[in-house]
């Protein structure tokens, strides 16, 4: 006698919060709902909601290799820099917005620098540029930055055998020294404090610049014909003698701007020659005014972090904290105050000169960085990238094994199989997102609601920067190209979008199920749509079901003429999919047109119908 088998109706099972990608190594049976195995061009909003990418667009090219990129405003300017080719470029933000127009976008030269990879840092409204050279552009002008020029004794007697009063150290960007003497009206003969001289720069009496001398480059001694008259600080020389510092600047290749509690100076780090070591900028004088200044190093300003056969790899500051992390992996933070030390002059008063003092001390002696310069700062807390794994740091004060966390497991197959010393990084703050990027692909992971998402990418890319909310790469084809949401595609290319969610059993692993129905939530713009199927434990969809919303515009017509009702709000596709006999379903959504497709939920009844066996 046959038997009709009773079936029994499961509760729905909703999706309304999209989780994003999560690569688990167990399988996506053990994922939570709403998280994908397999995510490729969709992206997770604040809201969680699954959205389509916004699409890019090339807007010129060159003949060889973009080896930097920078966003800044100079003024009320903002520009995009570009260094390629041995030069360095800008666009107007103006004109990167006008999209329609790009036929006719050329980059402005700005000046030469070597064709090397190039790193940029903004100081005092100045861009400065390092790229085995130190340059600096204001947004008119743009040189070879030579350095202030520090006066290292003050007070020094007449005829006084090149002694004085201490005053600024050595600057290692330039072979200039300045010195001043006081005039006792018959000492015509002044020694500087150096020996073998290259040259004499400049020799002023009372403030006014004089040919009236000559010079010994061997004994520094300069001869002014006509002895100045008594004064305190009267006679100032200034002379050239090359010490052999300034490549040690310019082989750095990342600065960071930091100074305590305020940002007064950059740190530089990245120099092959003294891996661990950091310099920093140090207060040049503007007559009596002390000003920080990013062209003055001092020679005795710096700090070694960690065993010298290892590379500071990033410094990223936290409050009045200096994250330092290194590639053995160690970290360490740095914390910096400035001594005022009063200088009593001959002629009677005080004056200032200010001296930093800089402590290191040790943080985490297992978690590092091995992306050079690639650490971020998302809502306070600095993020760094070991092999394999996103670190955010909780806490750069207190040493502490539990000051670091992971946040990278959900794509950690991903970064296990790329070298995560090649990854180039962006915080587009407006989107709340940390972006990674390596050759074809890039990560995208919302640091408000934690989320990931993953990008496939027709063409590899090697640069990343943000211009007023708007993401710009370069590719290895040498091309400039901006993401914007006005984009549809990938640069011509139509963007494959694929979600999946995970392979749900439904609340019930043991009962064969059927699902006849499913309702799809999809956000109306003016081309929408995505093709919805499913897999099943024991097959595919045979069929496809595809959804579409497509609004008219009727910009040349009298709507005395027109009576018409239409929504805008987002309505429930109701869809038969017929999946039969299974113990686990996903679905899966795609869009392979231009158009767009926001997923804002979904809800699928099913059916059980006796044990599985």
């Amino acid at each position: 006698m046959a038997v009709i088998q009773e079936s029994k109706t499961v509760s729905p099972t909703t999706i309304n919060k999209f989780l994003g990608l999560n690569l688990s190594d167990t399988g996506d049976t053990q994922i939570a709902l709403g998280e994908s195995g397999r995510m490729d061009n969709f992206y997770i909003t604040d809201d969680y909601k699954l959205r389509k990418m916004y699409g890019y667009k090339s807007f010129d090219s060159f003949n060889s290799l973009i080896r930097g990129m920078f966003s800044t405003k100079i003024e009320n300017t903002q520009y995009l820099l570009v260094a390629v080719g041995g030069k360095l470029y800008y666009y107007l933000q103006s004109q990167l917005d006008d999209e329609e127009n790009w036929d006719n976008i050329q980059g402005v030269e700005i000046g030469s620098i070597p064709d090397v990879d190039a790193s940029f840092f903004e100081f005092d409204n100045k861009i400065y540029i390092l790229a085995n050279g130190y340059y600096k552009w204001d947004g008119t002008t743009f040189s070879e930055v030579e350095g202030y020029t520090p006066l290292v004794f003050i007070n020094t007697p007449a005829g006084n055998n090149g002694g004085g009063t201490i005053y600024d150290e050595i600057n290692m960007l330039t072979p200039k020294k300045r010195q001043s003497f006081n005039g006792d009206g018959s000492t015509k003969a002044f020694k500087v404090a150096q020996d073998n001289i290259t040259s004499i720069e400049f020799v002023k009496v009372g403030g006014t610049q004089t040919s009236d001398y000559t010079v010994n480059t061997t004994t520094g001694i300069v001869t002014i014909n006509t002895a100045p008259p008594q004064g305190y600080d009267n006679v100032e020389i200034c002379w050239s003698k090359d010490d052999g510092d300034r490549d040690i600047i310019e082989g750095m290749k990342f600065g960071t701007i930091f100074g305590g509690d305020v940002d007064t100076r950059v740190f530089l780090y990245g120099n092959p020659s003294c891996k661990n070591r950091v310099y920093f900028s140090g207060t040049a004088f503007d007559g009596d005014i002390a000003v920080p200044s990013v062209e003055y190093f001092p020679a005795t300003a710096q700090v070694d972090i960690g065993p010298s056969n290892f590379a500071v790899t990033d410094l990223t500051r936290q409050y009045d904290r200096l994250l330092a992390t290194t590639n053995k992996p160690e970290a360490y933070y740095l914390t910096l105050t400035t001594e005022q030390l009063q200088v009593t002059l001959s002629g009677g008063g005080n004056t200032t000169r200010y001296v930093p003092s800089v402590k290191t001390l040790p943080l985490n002696q297992s978690h590092g960085n091995f992306a050079m310069g690639q650490g971020q700062l998302l809502m306070n807390y600095p993020v760094t990238f070991e092999a394999g794994a996103i670190m955010q740091w909780k806490a750069t004060n207190v040493r502490d094994e539990k000051n670091v966390e992971e946040i990278s497991q959900k794509i950690k197959i991903d970064l296990d199989n790329i070298p995560i010393s090649a990854i180039k990084t962006l915080d587009l703050q407006e989107d709340n997102q940390l972006w990674i990027i390596y050759d074809t692909k890039v990560w995208i992971y919302n640091y408000i609601n934690k989320t990931y998402s993953r990008l496939n990418l027709p063409i590899g890319v090697d640069n990343i920067t943000s211009l007023n909310g708007k993401v710009y790469m370069s590719t290895v084809n040498k091309e400039i190209i901006k993401f914007s949401k006005n984009f549809t595609t990938y640069d011509g290319e139509t963007i494959n979008a694929y979600w999946e969610m995970n392979f749900a059993d439904f609340g019930v692993p043991y009962l064969r199920k059927t699902m006849n129905r499913c309702w799809i939530s999809m956000q109306p713009q003016n081309w929408s749509s995505a093709d919805v199927s499913f897999v099943t434990n024991r097959a595919e969809s045979l069929v496809t079901k595809s959804i579409e919303y497509k609004k008219q515009w009727f910009d040349n017509v009298d709507f005395n003429d027109w009576t018409f009702q239409s929504s805008i709000n987002p309505q429930p596709f109701r869809l038969k999919l017929k999946a039969k006999k299974f113990t686990n379903l996903k679905l899966t959504i795609k869009n392979e047109e231009n158009s767009a497709c926001t997923i804002l939920g979904i809800v699928m009844q099913v059916e059980s119908f006796g044990y599985s066996k």
